[in-house]
Protein backbone atom coordinates (compact mmCIF):
# COMPACT_ATOMS: atom_id res chain seq x y z
CA UNK A 1 0.00 0.00 0.00
CA UNK A 2 1.47 3.52 -0.89
CA UNK A 3 2.45 6.33 1.47
CA UNK A 4 -0.91 8.37 -0.22
CA UNK A 5 -3.00 5.45 0.96
CA UNK A 6 -1.74 4.83 4.25
CA UNK A 7 -2.11 8.85 4.52
CA UNK A 8 -5.63 9.11 3.44
CA UNK A 9 -6.69 5.88 5.69
CA UNK A 10 -5.26 8.01 8.93
CA UNK A 11 -7.35 10.73 7.74
CA UNK A 12 -10.34 9.50 7.25
CA UNK A 13 -10.06 6.79 10.29
CA UNK A 14 -9.49 10.47 12.09
CA UNK A 15 -12.31 11.86 11.29
CA UNK A 16 -14.93 8.91 11.48
CA UNK A 17 -13.29 9.08 15.19
CA UNK A 18 -13.63 12.63 15.40
CA UNK A 19 -17.33 11.90 14.28
CA UNK A 20 -18.51 9.39 17.34
CA UNK A 21 -16.35 11.20 19.80
CA UNK A 22 -18.92 13.23 22.29
CA UNK A 23 -18.09 17.42 21.95
CA UNK A 24 -18.87 17.48 25.82
CA UNK A 25 -17.74 15.17 28.50
CA UNK A 26 -18.25 15.88 32.30
CA UNK A 27 -19.33 14.39 35.63
CA UNK A 28 -22.70 15.88 37.40
CA UNK A 29 -22.65 15.68 40.62
CA UNK A 30 -25.93 15.48 42.54
CA UNK A 31 -28.23 14.44 45.88
CA UNK A 32 -31.75 13.35 45.15
CA UNK A 33 -34.52 11.22 46.44
CA UNK A 34 -33.94 7.68 44.92
CA UNK A 35 -36.70 8.21 42.45
CA UNK A 36 -36.15 10.95 41.33
CA UNK A 37 -32.50 9.99 40.49
CA UNK A 38 -33.86 7.35 38.86
CA UNK A 39 -35.77 9.88 36.57
CA UNK A 40 -32.67 12.42 36.19
CA UNK A 41 -30.16 9.52 35.16
CA UNK A 42 -32.76 7.54 32.89
CA UNK A 43 -34.63 10.22 31.18
CA UNK A 44 -33.17 14.04 31.34
CA UNK A 45 -29.38 12.95 31.17
CA UNK A 46 -29.72 10.70 27.75
CA UNK A 47 -31.75 12.73 26.41
CA UNK A 48 -28.97 15.70 26.49
CA UNK A 49 -26.82 12.95 25.56
CA UNK A 50 -28.37 12.67 22.59
CA UNK A 51 -29.17 16.16 21.56
CA UNK A 52 -25.35 17.39 21.94
CA UNK A 53 -23.44 14.36 21.86
CA UNK A 54 -22.42 14.29 25.28
CA UNK A 55 -20.96 11.87 27.21
CA UNK A 56 -21.73 12.84 31.44
CA UNK A 57 -21.15 10.71 34.26
CA UNK A 58 -23.46 11.02 37.27
CA UNK A 59 -22.13 10.89 40.17
CA UNK A 60 -24.10 10.94 43.85
CA UNK A 61 -23.22 12.52 47.40
CA UNK A 62 -24.92 11.55 50.51
CA UNK A 63 -23.94 14.15 52.91
CA UNK A 64 -24.79 17.95 52.49
CA UNK A 65 -22.21 19.44 54.62
CA UNK A 66 -19.38 17.90 52.42
CA UNK A 67 -19.49 19.33 48.97
CA UNK A 68 -16.69 20.67 48.79
CA UNK A 69 -14.73 17.62 49.59
CA UNK A 70 -16.76 16.13 47.10
CA UNK A 71 -15.64 18.36 44.65
CA UNK A 72 -11.96 18.18 45.96
CA UNK A 73 -12.38 14.30 44.85
CA UNK A 74 -12.59 14.88 41.40
CA UNK A 75 -10.86 18.10 40.70
CA UNK A 76 -11.37 19.30 37.58
CA UNK A 77 -13.77 16.40 36.42
CA UNK A 78 -16.74 17.96 37.74
CA UNK A 79 -19.30 19.98 35.24
CA UNK A 80 -22.00 20.36 37.43
CA UNK A 81 -23.11 20.03 41.35
CA UNK A 82 -26.67 19.98 42.83
CA UNK A 83 -26.47 23.16 46.09
CA UNK A 84 -29.04 23.50 48.37
CA UNK A 85 -29.75 27.28 49.20
CA UNK A 86 -27.96 27.09 52.80
CA UNK A 87 -24.81 25.74 51.53
CA UNK A 88 -24.26 28.33 48.80
CA UNK A 89 -22.64 30.88 49.98
CA UNK A 90 -19.96 28.93 52.26
CA UNK A 91 -19.27 27.36 48.59
CA UNK A 92 -18.57 30.40 46.95
CA UNK A 93 -16.62 31.89 49.75
CA UNK A 94 -14.32 28.55 49.54
CA UNK A 95 -13.81 29.37 46.14
CA UNK A 96 -15.63 26.37 44.63
CA UNK A 97 -18.08 27.95 42.48
CA UNK A 98 -17.52 29.91 39.22
CA UNK A 99 -19.75 33.35 38.68
CA UNK A 100 -21.81 33.27 35.64
CA UNK A 101 -20.79 36.51 34.61
CA UNK A 102 -16.82 35.41 34.01
CA UNK A 103 -18.16 33.37 30.76
CA UNK A 104 -21.36 34.94 29.65
CA UNK A 105 -22.03 38.18 27.74
CA UNK A 106 -24.42 40.57 28.53
CA UNK A 107 -27.04 39.65 26.48
CA UNK A 108 -26.85 36.49 27.90
CA UNK A 109 -27.07 37.56 31.37
CA UNK A 110 -30.13 39.62 30.45
CA UNK A 111 -31.77 36.54 28.88
CA UNK A 112 -31.14 34.43 32.05
CA UNK A 113 -32.69 37.09 34.22
CA UNK A 114 -35.36 37.55 31.96
CA UNK A 115 -36.06 33.31 31.85
CA UNK A 116 -36.12 32.62 35.66
CA UNK A 117 -37.40 33.90 39.47
CA UNK A 118 -35.23 35.03 42.30
CA UNK A 119 -32.22 34.75 40.37
CA UNK A 120 -30.86 37.35 42.95
CA UNK A 121 -31.18 35.07 45.70
CA UNK A 122 -28.37 33.17 43.94
CA UNK A 123 -25.79 36.02 44.11
CA UNK A 124 -22.94 37.03 46.30
CA UNK A 125 -21.12 39.84 46.08
CA UNK A 126 -23.06 41.00 43.88
CA UNK A 127 -22.47 38.12 41.19
CA UNK A 128 -24.46 35.68 39.92
CA UNK A 129 -23.09 32.56 40.71
CA UNK A 130 -26.11 29.57 40.54
CA UNK A 131 -28.93 28.70 38.62
CA UNK A 132 -32.25 27.91 39.97
CA UNK A 133 -33.26 24.10 40.03
CA UNK A 134 -36.10 24.43 41.98
CA UNK A 135 -37.81 26.23 44.80
CA UNK A 136 -39.17 24.64 48.03
CA UNK A 137 -40.80 25.96 51.53
CA UNK A 138 -42.25 23.81 54.27
CA UNK A 139 -46.07 23.42 54.55
CA UNK A 140 -47.98 22.07 57.00
CA UNK A 141 -49.47 18.75 55.97
CA UNK A 142 -52.32 17.10 58.00
CA UNK A 143 -54.79 14.42 58.21
CA UNK A 144 -58.17 15.58 57.70
CA UNK A 145 -60.09 13.47 59.50
CA UNK A 146 -58.31 13.70 62.08
CA UNK A 147 -58.16 17.57 62.29
CA UNK A 148 -62.16 17.28 62.05
CA UNK A 149 -62.50 14.70 65.17
CA UNK A 150 -59.96 17.03 67.10
CA UNK A 151 -62.53 20.52 65.34
CA UNK A 152 -65.22 18.18 66.97
CA UNK A 153 -63.67 17.44 70.64
CA UNK A 154 -61.84 20.93 71.24
CA UNK A 155 -64.72 22.67 73.24
CA UNK A 156 -65.23 19.88 76.13
CA UNK A 157 -62.12 19.30 76.58
CA UNK A 158 -60.84 22.78 76.59
CA UNK A 159 -60.85 23.55 80.29
CA UNK A 160 -58.41 20.20 80.53
CA UNK A 161 -56.45 21.68 77.69
CA UNK A 162 -56.50 25.39 79.79
CA UNK A 163 -55.22 23.42 82.70
CA UNK A 164 -52.46 21.74 81.14
CA UNK A 165 -51.29 24.54 79.34
CA UNK A 166 -51.09 26.63 82.36
CA UNK A 167 -48.53 24.77 84.01
CA UNK A 168 -46.27 25.85 81.17
CA UNK A 169 -47.05 30.08 80.74
CA UNK A 170 -48.91 30.31 83.92
CA UNK A 171 -52.23 30.89 82.31
CA UNK A 172 -53.11 28.28 80.05
CA UNK A 173 -54.96 29.16 76.36
CA UNK A 174 -54.87 32.60 75.16
CA UNK A 175 -58.23 34.81 76.84
CA UNK A 176 -60.04 35.21 73.68
CA UNK A 177 -59.03 31.23 71.81
CA UNK A 178 -61.12 29.71 69.45
CA UNK A 179 -59.84 26.68 67.37
CA UNK A 180 -60.35 27.94 63.54
CA UNK A 181 -61.94 25.32 61.34
CA UNK A 182 -59.15 26.07 58.70
CA UNK A 183 -55.96 24.98 59.17
CA UNK A 184 -54.47 27.98 57.75
CA UNK A 185 -55.77 30.56 60.44
CA UNK A 186 -53.86 28.69 62.73
CA UNK A 187 -51.16 29.88 65.42
CA UNK A 188 -48.87 27.71 67.66
CA UNK A 189 -51.53 27.33 70.19
CA UNK A 190 -53.82 25.17 68.14
CA UNK A 191 -50.95 23.23 66.96
CA UNK A 192 -50.80 22.50 70.83
CA UNK A 193 -55.03 21.51 70.87
CA UNK A 194 -54.95 19.46 68.45
CA UNK A 195 -51.92 17.73 69.52
CA UNK A 196 -53.39 17.52 72.89
CA UNK A 197 -56.30 16.31 72.03
CA UNK A 198 -54.29 13.53 69.91
CA UNK A 199 -52.51 12.69 72.03
CA UNK A 200 -55.39 11.66 75.11
CA UNK A 201 -57.39 10.01 72.82
CA UNK A 202 -57.17 6.47 71.40
CA UNK A 203 -56.87 5.31 67.83
CA UNK A 204 -56.82 1.81 66.72
CA UNK A 205 -56.56 0.65 70.89
CA UNK A 206 -53.43 2.70 71.30
CA UNK A 207 -52.93 6.51 72.62
CA UNK A 208 -49.30 9.03 71.94
CA UNK A 209 -48.38 12.10 70.73
CA UNK A 210 -49.17 12.30 67.25
CA UNK A 211 -47.29 15.48 65.78
CA UNK A 212 -43.52 15.22 64.23
CA UNK A 213 -40.95 16.99 62.07
CA UNK A 214 -37.21 16.04 61.22
CA UNK A 215 -35.43 15.01 64.19
CA UNK A 216 -32.37 13.53 63.03
CA UNK A 217 -28.74 15.25 64.16
CA UNK A 218 -28.26 17.27 60.66
CA UNK A 219 -29.30 20.80 58.77
CA UNK A 220 -33.22 19.03 58.32
CA UNK A 221 -33.74 19.34 61.83
CA UNK A 222 -31.77 22.68 62.81
CA UNK A 223 -33.79 24.15 59.79
CA UNK A 224 -37.11 23.69 61.25
CA UNK A 225 -36.00 25.34 64.72
CA UNK A 226 -34.63 28.50 62.73
CA UNK A 227 -37.78 28.88 60.49
CA UNK A 228 -39.50 28.79 63.93
CA UNK A 229 -37.26 31.98 64.90
CA UNK A 230 -38.50 33.82 61.70
CA UNK A 231 -41.67 32.97 63.05
CA UNK A 232 -41.69 34.32 66.08
CA UNK A 233 -40.77 38.10 64.20
CA UNK A 234 -37.18 37.12 64.49
CA UNK A 235 -34.73 38.19 61.67
CA UNK A 236 -31.59 36.96 60.16
CA UNK A 237 -29.27 39.34 62.87
CA UNK A 238 -31.11 37.23 65.70
CA UNK A 239 -30.52 34.01 63.96
CA UNK A 240 -26.83 34.63 63.66
CA UNK A 241 -26.65 36.19 66.75
CA UNK A 242 -28.80 33.42 68.54
CA UNK A 243 -29.93 36.56 70.48
CA UNK A 244 -33.36 37.81 70.92
CA UNK A 245 -37.04 37.08 72.19
CA UNK A 246 -37.85 35.41 69.38
CA UNK A 247 -34.58 33.08 70.20
CA UNK A 248 -36.03 31.84 73.11
CA UNK A 249 -39.61 31.79 72.39
CA UNK A 250 -38.92 29.17 69.83
CA UNK A 251 -37.03 26.74 72.03
CA UNK A 252 -39.81 27.73 74.67
CA UNK A 253 -42.29 25.95 72.49
CA UNK A 254 -40.30 23.20 71.10
CA UNK A 255 -39.38 22.25 74.92
CA UNK A 256 -43.03 22.38 75.77
CA UNK A 257 -44.47 20.55 72.57
CA UNK A 258 -42.25 17.92 74.06
CA UNK A 259 -42.73 17.97 77.61
CA UNK A 260 -46.58 18.30 77.25
CA UNK A 261 -46.35 15.23 74.84
CA UNK A 262 -47.59 16.85 71.88
CA UNK A 263 -44.26 15.93 70.51
CA UNK A 264 -43.90 12.49 69.34
CA UNK A 265 -40.53 11.22 70.85
CA UNK A 266 -39.85 9.28 67.79
CA UNK A 267 -38.79 11.87 65.51
CA UNK A 268 -35.31 11.85 67.94
CA UNK A 269 -35.13 8.19 69.63
CA UNK A 270 -35.63 6.78 65.76
CA UNK A 271 -33.77 9.70 64.13
CA UNK A 272 -36.03 10.41 61.76
CA UNK A 273 -35.68 12.15 58.65
CA UNK A 274 -38.16 12.87 55.92
CA UNK A 275 -38.90 9.22 54.88
CA UNK A 276 -39.66 8.75 59.21
CA UNK A 277 -42.10 11.12 59.31
CA UNK A 278 -43.74 9.76 55.88
CA UNK A 279 -43.57 5.92 57.49
CA UNK A 280 -44.95 8.22 60.99
CA UNK A 281 -48.40 9.23 59.00
CA UNK A 282 -48.23 5.05 57.18
CA UNK A 283 -47.98 4.11 60.83
CA UNK A 284 -50.54 5.92 62.45
CA UNK A 285 -47.59 7.73 64.47
CA UNK A 286 -47.98 10.85 62.76
CA UNK A 287 -51.30 13.19 62.28
CA UNK A 288 -49.15 16.72 61.83
CA UNK A 289 -45.92 17.75 60.56
CA UNK A 290 -44.22 20.46 58.45
CA UNK A 291 -42.71 18.98 55.15
CA UNK A 292 -41.71 20.25 51.65
CA UNK A 293 -43.65 19.57 48.65
CA UNK A 294 -41.41 17.10 47.65
CA UNK A 295 -42.81 15.40 51.03
CA UNK A 296 -46.11 15.60 50.44
CA UNK A 297 -46.09 14.15 47.36
CA UNK A 298 -44.13 10.55 48.69
CA UNK A 299 -46.80 10.96 51.43
CA UNK A 300 -49.63 11.33 49.09
CA UNK A 301 -48.38 8.96 46.02
CA UNK A 302 -48.74 9.94 42.56
CA UNK A 303 -48.97 6.12 41.58
CA UNK A 304 -46.06 6.79 39.14
CA UNK A 305 -41.89 6.63 39.71
CA UNK A 306 -42.36 4.53 42.51
CA UNK A 307 -44.52 7.22 44.16
CA UNK A 308 -46.89 5.14 45.97
CA UNK A 309 -48.11 6.90 48.96
CA UNK A 310 -48.05 6.13 52.70
CA UNK A 311 -51.66 6.74 53.58
CA UNK A 312 -55.14 4.16 53.34
CA UNK A 313 -56.94 6.91 52.28
CA UNK A 314 -54.51 9.45 50.20
CA UNK A 315 -57.68 11.80 49.86
CA UNK A 316 -56.89 12.38 53.83
CA UNK A 317 -53.98 14.32 53.35
CA UNK A 318 -54.60 18.02 53.92
CA UNK A 319 -52.37 21.02 53.39
CA UNK A 320 -52.03 24.14 54.86
CA UNK A 321 -49.87 27.48 55.48
CA UNK A 322 -47.66 27.37 57.98
CA UNK A 323 -48.80 28.01 61.80
CA UNK A 324 -48.40 31.46 62.81
CA UNK A 325 -45.99 32.30 65.34
CA UNK A 326 -46.62 34.07 68.44
CA UNK A 327 -45.27 33.84 72.19
CA UNK A 328 -46.29 31.16 74.88
CA UNK A 329 -46.17 33.89 77.64
CA UNK A 330 -49.66 36.01 77.36
CA UNK A 331 -49.95 39.24 79.28
CA UNK A 332 -52.14 39.72 82.58
CA UNK A 333 -55.40 39.98 79.96
CA UNK A 334 -54.47 36.10 78.61
CA UNK A 335 -53.32 38.00 75.08
CA UNK A 336 -50.33 36.87 73.67
CA UNK A 337 -47.09 39.22 74.72
CA UNK A 338 -45.42 38.70 70.72
CA UNK A 339 -47.47 38.72 67.92
CA UNK A 340 -45.49 36.02 65.11
CA UNK A 341 -45.89 35.42 61.18
CA UNK A 342 -45.76 32.98 58.99
CA UNK A 343 -43.04 33.47 57.61
CA UNK A 344 -40.15 30.64 57.02
CA UNK A 345 -37.33 30.45 55.14
CA UNK A 346 -37.27 29.92 51.22
CA UNK A 347 -35.23 27.24 50.20
CA UNK A 348 -34.55 25.15 47.29
CA UNK A 349 -31.60 24.01 45.32
CA UNK A 350 -29.05 25.49 42.78
CA UNK A 351 -27.39 24.26 39.66
CA UNK A 352 -23.77 25.69 40.56
CA UNK A 353 -20.49 25.43 37.88
CA UNK A 354 -17.68 24.51 40.07
CA UNK A 355 -14.73 26.84 39.73
CA UNK A 356 -12.48 23.89 37.71
CA UNK A 357 -15.03 22.74 35.45
CA UNK A 358 -13.94 21.46 32.34
CA UNK A 359 -16.18 23.35 30.42
CA UNK A 360 -18.06 25.98 31.61
CA UNK A 361 -19.74 26.84 28.45
CA UNK A 362 -21.09 23.55 28.27
CA UNK A 363 -21.97 22.78 32.16
CA UNK A 364 -24.13 25.92 31.43
CA UNK A 365 -25.61 24.54 28.60
CA UNK A 366 -26.37 21.04 30.69
CA UNK A 367 -28.21 23.25 33.41
CA UNK A 368 -30.35 24.97 31.18
CA UNK A 369 -31.41 21.97 29.60
CA UNK A 370 -32.15 20.12 32.81
CA UNK A 371 -34.60 23.28 33.96
CA UNK A 372 -36.04 23.94 29.94
CA UNK A 373 -39.61 24.44 29.99
CA UNK A 374 -40.63 20.59 29.49
CA UNK A 375 -38.47 18.97 32.12
CA UNK A 376 -39.62 21.74 33.98
CA UNK A 377 -42.75 20.27 34.01
CA UNK A 378 -42.17 17.04 33.96
CA UNK A 379 -40.67 17.21 37.25
CA UNK A 380 -42.57 19.74 38.98
CA UNK A 381 -45.94 17.55 37.73
CA UNK A 382 -43.96 14.18 39.28
CA UNK A 383 -42.14 15.59 42.40
CA UNK A 384 -43.68 18.25 43.67
CA UNK A 385 -40.79 21.07 42.81
CA UNK A 386 -41.71 24.67 42.69
CA UNK A 387 -40.69 25.49 39.62
CA UNK A 388 -38.11 28.46 38.59
CA UNK A 389 -39.02 29.50 35.51
CA UNK A 390 -41.35 32.37 34.97
CA UNK A 391 -42.65 30.79 31.80
CA UNK A 392 -43.92 28.33 33.62
CA UNK A 393 -45.05 30.14 36.51
CA UNK A 394 -47.18 32.62 34.90
CA UNK A 395 -49.57 28.98 33.42
CA UNK A 396 -49.68 26.66 36.17
CA UNK A 397 -52.34 25.04 34.74
CA UNK A 398 -49.22 23.00 32.74
CA UNK A 399 -48.65 21.01 36.06
CA UNK A 400 -51.65 20.89 37.67
CA UNK A 401 -52.50 17.01 37.52
CA UNK A 402 -55.54 16.49 39.40
CA UNK A 403 -57.02 18.34 42.60
CA UNK A 404 -54.70 17.67 45.30
CA UNK A 405 -51.80 18.45 42.89
CA UNK A 406 -53.55 21.96 42.50
CA UNK A 407 -54.19 22.13 46.30
CA UNK A 408 -50.30 21.79 46.83
CA UNK A 409 -49.48 24.38 44.72
CA UNK A 410 -52.32 26.77 45.88
CA UNK A 411 -50.89 26.66 49.19
CA UNK A 412 -47.15 26.84 48.48
CA UNK A 413 -47.47 29.75 46.88
CA UNK A 414 -49.55 31.25 49.64
CA UNK A 415 -46.91 30.30 51.39
CA UNK A 416 -44.09 31.91 49.58
CA UNK A 417 -46.12 35.07 49.90
CA UNK A 418 -46.01 35.04 53.41
CA UNK A 419 -42.03 34.21 53.33
CA UNK A 420 -41.19 37.20 51.12
CA UNK A 421 -37.36 37.29 51.13
CA UNK A 422 -36.81 35.24 53.93
CA UNK A 423 -34.21 32.66 53.21
CA UNK A 424 -31.60 31.29 55.16
CA UNK A 425 -28.84 33.91 56.16
CA UNK A 426 -26.27 34.64 53.89
CA UNK A 427 -23.42 34.59 56.55
CA UNK A 428 -20.13 32.73 55.22
CA UNK A 429 -20.02 29.92 58.17
CA UNK A 430 -23.29 29.23 58.54
CA UNK A 431 -23.26 26.05 58.49
CA UNK A 432 -21.61 26.14 61.65
CA UNK A 433 -24.19 28.90 63.22
CA UNK A 434 -26.67 25.62 62.30
CA UNK A 435 -25.05 22.76 64.04
CA UNK A 436 -25.18 25.46 66.97
CA UNK A 437 -28.33 25.25 66.89
CA UNK A 438 -28.98 22.10 66.44
CA UNK A 439 -26.86 20.88 69.20
CA UNK A 440 -28.71 23.67 71.62
CA UNK A 441 -32.04 22.02 70.60
CA UNK A 442 -30.75 18.23 71.49
CA UNK A 443 -29.75 19.87 74.80
CA UNK A 444 -32.91 21.56 75.76
CA UNK A 445 -35.45 19.53 73.88
CA UNK A 446 -34.42 15.29 73.27
CA UNK A 447 -32.01 15.87 76.97
CA UNK A 448 -34.54 17.86 78.84
CA UNK A 449 -32.51 20.46 80.19
CA UNK A 450 -35.10 23.28 79.90
CA UNK A 451 -35.30 23.67 83.81
CA UNK A 452 -33.65 22.93 86.66
CA UNK A 453 -34.92 20.08 87.69
CA UNK A 454 -35.98 19.24 84.29
CA UNK A 455 -39.58 19.02 84.84
CA UNK A 456 -41.35 22.21 83.27
CA UNK A 457 -39.89 24.48 80.71
CA UNK A 458 -38.48 27.25 82.41
CA UNK A 459 -37.99 30.36 79.50
CA UNK A 460 -35.56 31.95 81.56
CA UNK A 461 -33.72 29.25 82.08
CA UNK A 462 -33.80 28.49 78.60
CA UNK A 463 -33.03 32.22 77.69
CA UNK A 464 -30.12 31.75 80.27
CA UNK A 465 -28.32 28.50 79.20
CA UNK A 466 -28.36 30.13 75.41
CA UNK A 467 -27.14 33.47 76.03
CA UNK A 468 -23.92 31.32 79.04
CA UNK A 469 -23.55 28.43 76.38
CA UNK A 470 -24.47 28.75 72.64
CA UNK A 471 -24.16 32.64 71.70
CA UNK A 472 -20.60 32.47 72.86
CA UNK A 473 -20.05 29.35 70.49
CA UNK A 474 -21.62 32.01 67.52
CA UNK A 475 -19.69 34.54 68.62
CA UNK A 476 -16.62 32.03 68.29
CA UNK A 477 -18.14 31.36 64.48
CA UNK A 478 -18.19 35.26 63.58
Amino acid sequence: MGINKIYILCILLLISISCFAPSIQMKALIRMIDQQEKYFKENIIPSFEDKERAEIEVLHYDNVDNIDGELDKYKGQIGLVKVPFEKSPSLVRKGKILHLESFLTKEEMKEFNNTYMLTSLGRVDDKQYYIPRKFETRLMVYLKSKVLDALSQWRKQSKEIHKDLAKYNGFGLPSNYLLEEDPNEWDYFDVFVVGWIWAHSSYGGKRGPKVAHRGKRYSGTSHRVIDRVFQCRGDSAAVVSMQGAPVVDAFHWEAVYAAAGIYNKKMWEDEWSGSGVWKGFSEGEVFLSFMTQLDCFFIRGTGQDGLDGYLKNPDDMGVATMPAGCSLKLNKLGRVIREGRKAITTGGWWWGIPKDSPDPRASYKLARYITSMENQVQACSRFGMIPVRKDVLSDMKMLFGGEWISSIYDISFRQLMQNKFTIVPSHPRFDEIGNIYLDAWFDIVVDKNWSADKTIPDRNYIKKLIDDKYVPLVNKVK
